[in-house]
Parts: C-alpha cells; structure tokens; sequence
C-alpha cells in the first residue's frame, strides 16, 4: 500500500480545528475513501506555522499506480499544494497509529518530520544505522505512542536559492506523542541529550522539517 503526506498551504484566516473552515478538505478526503477505496485519509495543521497544512492518505493496490492523488483531489478547494511525498510503509503499511491518537480535541499530536538528502545517496545503510540507533531513545520515552519512518519512493527537485536544482529524497517520519510538551520532556531528557549526535552527525542531511500536527481522521 502506498501512502502520500501532501503539504498544503492554507489562506491566512483557515484554522481545521473549526468544521466550517475544515469543510472542503474534509469532504474531499471523504470522496476519496468513499469513491475510490483509500484505506485512511487524515488532515492537519501545523502547530507552528498555521497556514501549513498535511494530508495523508492511504492508497489501495488500485491506485497505487497513480500520481500525487491526494494534490489533484484538492484541486479545487482554496489551498495550495506545495509538495506530495509517496511512502511506501513496510513492514507496516499503515501509519494510522502514529495519526490517531488525537480522539479528544486538545490531546495527542505528531511530530511530522521530513529529512533531506540528495537523490544519488550511495551509502543509505550507513544513513539507517545511524538513524536505528535513535529507536531505542524513542521506545524508552512512556510518552511516545507509535513510530513510523520510510523513504520517498520518487526523487524529487528542489529550487536552491542561486537559482540551480537539486534531485532529493525524503526520510519521512511520523512520531506520536501524547501532546506537544511530552515531545519537548523527551528533547530535554538526559536518553536524548546523548543520543541525539547520532542523527545530528548524518552530514549528507541538506534540511530538516519538523512540524507538531494534531491530525483530524476521515
């Protein structure tokens, strides 16, 4: 199964935690489980940047063939689609756990995070060892409910600021935490302070996205 996380930009005054305001990407999203068999389709908004906004949708085997779904079902509401990332989950096909702890309306939220690496990566296992040793930090924290990390399938390009292109890939991940100050307990534990070289020393990463999104299930 083939999930995409598509980044939106939102108008200046859109908030998704008000049903009016959630209206149009809600029942897009809607057709799309309804009409076409997404296994899960969520939205969110960024805690700390308002107008970015996150769908993930779950594709069956019968679109999995298809591009950027979730951009072009959005088409026609008032945001904007910045970027779709296709994942690829496994062992876990399904991210929902990561997602779906937010029942209440001020509990739970994810920690969305995309990592930056150039396309042509030769030494992507020495990149996952680094990156494995951080799972243990993250499973000792009582606070973190469920992890989910994968690479984007496709290579995609980035504008740098001199005007040249880039070919990247992304490292996504989507960590659940029971609230945004959980997370930041974690950040400031003695487990993460020494641990976290391991990811801060992966040179080949050109930018890190993080972003604390409570996410709304179709």
């Amino acid at each position: 199964m083939i999930t995409e996380i598509t980044t939106l930009q939102l108008p200046a005054d859109v908030d998704l935690r008000n049903p009016e305001s959630s209206e149009a990407i809600h029942d897009a999203l809607s057709r799309k489980v309804r009409e076409e068999g997404a296994r899960f389709a969520y939205y969110g908004q960024s805690i700390e940047e308002p107008r970015t906004a996150f769908t993930v949708v779950g594709l069956g085997p019968e679109n999995t063939q298809k591009k950027h779904v979730s951009g072009s079902l959005l088409a026609n509401t008032s945001t904007v689609t910045t970027r779709t990332v296709r994942l690829n989950f496994h062992p876990n096909p399904d991210p929902s756990p990561a997602l779906n702890n937010n029942h209440h309306p001020t509990l739970g939220v994810t920690e969305v995070v995309f990592l930056h690496f150039p396309a042509d990566l030769p030494n992507k296992a020495d990149i996952m060892a680094s990156i494995d040793k951080m799972r243990p930090v993250v499973a000792r924290s009582s606070e973190a409910l469920s992890l989910f990390d994968e690479w984007s399938m496709e290579e995609h390009t980035k504008n740098e600021a001199d005007g040249e292109e880039e070919k990247i890939q992304f490292y996504v991940n989507l960590l659940g935490w029971v609230d945004v100050e959980a997370h930041m307990r974690f950040q400031g534990s003695d487990d993460y302070k020494e641990n976290i070289h391991h990811l801060m020393d992966i040179q080949e990463i050109r930018r890190a996205e993080m972003h604390h999104v409570r996410f709304y299930k179709v």
